[in-house]
């Protein structure tokens, strides 16, 4: 795990954040204290200033372009790191959860007391608990970003914490999607891999994220696609057998029908209602 500030990064790395996007190998949050900025994520711009909270999973697609004004405290840790979670606590696995929130002012000063809390820790000689105590301490601030996402009744995806049969269901099929979406779109393949029913397999989707088994098999294929084309010069053959299409126009239809342009439209960055 590791702390610090945007204004150590420049200092240090001398970084230039209006550079291409780029894939980050772990787990980043960052909390944005000072100025004003553009993230995005996975080709979603988020703009941000003080109080904005993003979290990027590993292999999400980012683009930051900050002011230079922008200060921001980052944290960052590997997916092994954290204190093993509740079976339900599905945000850290979970790449179609949210990504960004605007916290209010009593959600701001109570996460930067957790924040201030992990600096500290991290800063102090290590006298052989330090590791552990950092662990606590950073899954006290994810399940704060846990709560936060509730309370916040978002529309970007999932946020409530499934519990239960069809919890514990819908958590084991985001693993196999995970596992499997390059392979199969089949739902029939998923419920045989997780010995259930297509049908019960609905119904869990249906009660924990409000969407049909296929269409969050669809989004997972749809999401990598647009990482692909934005991140690669693959060729869109490639990308679609990458993707388990043997034939590039049925990609294209697929891309169409979910992304409502084409992918060599979406790899030029036009917007199709301009």
């Amino acid at each position: 795990m590791a702390m610090t500030s945007l204004g150590e990064l420049r200092e240090k790395a001398r970084l230039d954040f209006a550079t291409a996007s780029h894939r980050l190998a772990y787990h980043q949050i960052m909390l944005v204290t000072e100025g004003t900025g553009n993230f995005t994520v996975d080709s979603t711009p988020y703009p941000c200033r003080t109080g904005s909270l993003l979290w990027i999973r590993p292999n999400q697609v980012i683009q930051f372009t900050p002011t230079p004004d922008m200060e921001a405290r980052l944290l960052m840790f590997t997916e092994t790191f954290p204190l093993r979670m509740r079976a339900h606590m599905g945000m850290l696995d979970d790449i179609l959860r949210p990504s960004h929130w605007q916290l209010s002012e009593d959600e701001l000063a109570a996460f930067q007391r957790v924040l201030a809390l992990m600096l500290e820790e991290f800063e102090r000689p290590d006298q052989g608990l330090g590791e552990d105590l950092l662990k606590h301490l950073l899954a006290v601030a994810l399940l704060h970003i846990d709560q936060m996402c509730r309370g916040h009744h978002t529309n970007q995806g999932p946020c409530d914490s499934p519990s239960g049969e069809h919890g514990e269901l819908f958590v084991r099929f985001r693993r196999e999607l995970e596992d499997s979406y390059r392979t199969t779109r089949l739902v029939e393949d998923y419920a045989a891999a997780l010995n259930c029913t297509p049908r019960t397999l609905s119904r869990a989707c249906r009660i924990v994220a409000g969407n049909s088994t296929k269409d969050l098999i669809d989004a997972r294929v749809a999401l990598e696609a647009k990482r692909l084309l934005v991140h690669t010069d693959l060729p869109v053959g490639a990308i679609a057998r990458q993707l388990g299409f043997t034939e590039v126009t049925n990609f294209g239809k697929f891309f169409v029908r979910r992304v409502n342009m084409t992918p060599g439209t979406f790899r030029r960055g036009v917007d199709p209602e301009k």
